[in-house]
């Protein structure tokens, strides 16, 4: 029997988190974001998706394409609350689970689902998981990753669907090459140059340009196009190599304080995550972006590895100090590296 793997992903999880804590937002167009001229979408409800707001757009942008738009400013403490929630049930349910990032995970479901009816399970737990935690998500299953990840992307909100390599010709194979998962937006267009408008004419092509193009990853994407890929889930903890946050202005800032206190807010939202998985970090990096779009960053090694905010945020100063050179500021960002576990290193300490 070959594996059943699933991806839930949780629908527009940010507006999901924000319409349980407000229910008067729910059905409006929404969008979650820092508002602004130099805001960002990052989650746009579905009714604002009807009018092209999408994530990743300025907000500006989504308030031309919709006037009613609402604009509600992230909550980050809230959105840890609920994926907990997601988390905690699937956990108890299915001992084979890897946490994806906040709001998805893959499951190996071969045990759980051996004699079931597939769909009809399926369909139970995804309403079992909207009971117990009030949030929606859409389900795909396949034989591997790839396909489970393309099947939950098929049907949004609540969607299920399943993949089989029985299937794919008609289900996968007629999707834009753009849709394809690991195919980005500049790899897209360029094979369309060539031909492959469709997944399946990546499937089914021999074309060396293609081959030229995608290099040594060809004979990988191609396998996934045709329904084969990797379908192991590593079910070791979420184990972040890093943490990061980062904070960009309404309007570009030159003001030292107020730059002052952006990188004390992303301190404070890194020290979170760290203690979150007992981590500490040896080494600061802070981002800058000015008005032009051009970014630089700096890092420092801590005194000691910390998970601190207050260190953490005396080292970004002291580097920010030294490479600021006083030009308008629309981004900073703040990121811990050379992250390990707390017990490993009071053991290197001889603690």
């Amino acid at each position: 029997m070959e594996k059943r793997i699933v991806h839930i992903d949780l629908n527009a999880f940010y507006v999901q988190a924000e319409c349980l804590k407000d229910p008067s937002l729910a059905g409006k167009p929404l969008a979650v974001g820092y508002d602004g001229r130099r805001g960002v979408v990052s989650t746009a409800s579905y009714e604002a998706r009807k009018f092209g707001v999408n994530s990743g757009m300025p907000i500006s942008k989504a308030k031309e394409l919709c006037p009613n738009l609402l604009i509600i400013n992230c909550h980050f403490s809230l959105y840890r609350e609920f994926s907990n929630r997601f988390f905690g049930y699937l956990r108890k349910r299915f001992p084979i689970l890897e946490q994806a990032s906040i709001d998805e995970c893959y499951i190996d479901m071969t045990k759980e689902t051996a004699g079931e009816d597939l769909a009809v399970f399926l369909f139970d737990l995804q309403l079992s998981l909207y009971k117990t935690t009030k949030l929606k998500c859409s389900i795909g299953c396949g034989a591997n990753r790839f396909l489970a990840k393309m099947a939950s992307d098929m049907k949004k909100p609540m969607g299920l669907t399943i993949l089989t390599r029985d299937n794919i010709v008609e289900r996968l194979w007629p999707l834009a090459i753009g849709k394809m998962y690991g195919i980005g937006k500049k790899t897209a267009p360029r094979l369309e140059s060539l031909g492959i408008l469709t997944i399946g004419d990546l499937a089914k092509t021999k074309d060396e340009g293609v081959r030229r193009l995608l290099g040594s990853q060809f004979d990988y994407y191609q396998g996934e196009a045709n329904g084969w890929g990797d379908d192991v889930v590593d079910t070791s903890a979420f184990d972040p190599k890093s943490c990061s946050a980062e904070r960009t202005f309404q309007e570009d800032v030159t003001g030292y304080e107020e730059v002052k206190d952006m990188i004390r807010s992303c301190c404070e939202d890194v020290s979170h995550e760290l203690k979150k998985y007992s981590k500490i970090a040896r080494i600061v990096s802070v981002k800058l972006r000015d008005e032009g779009f051009s970014t630089r960053s700096r890092q420092k090694a801590l005194a000691s590895p910390s998970n601190e905010a207050s260190d953490l945020f005396f080292a970004a100063m002291s580097i920010f100090d030294a490479f600021y050179r006083g030009e308008s500021l629309r981004l900073v960002g703040v990121t811990a590296e050379k992250v390990s576990d707390v017990e490993e290193s009071d053991k290197e300490d001889g603690k």
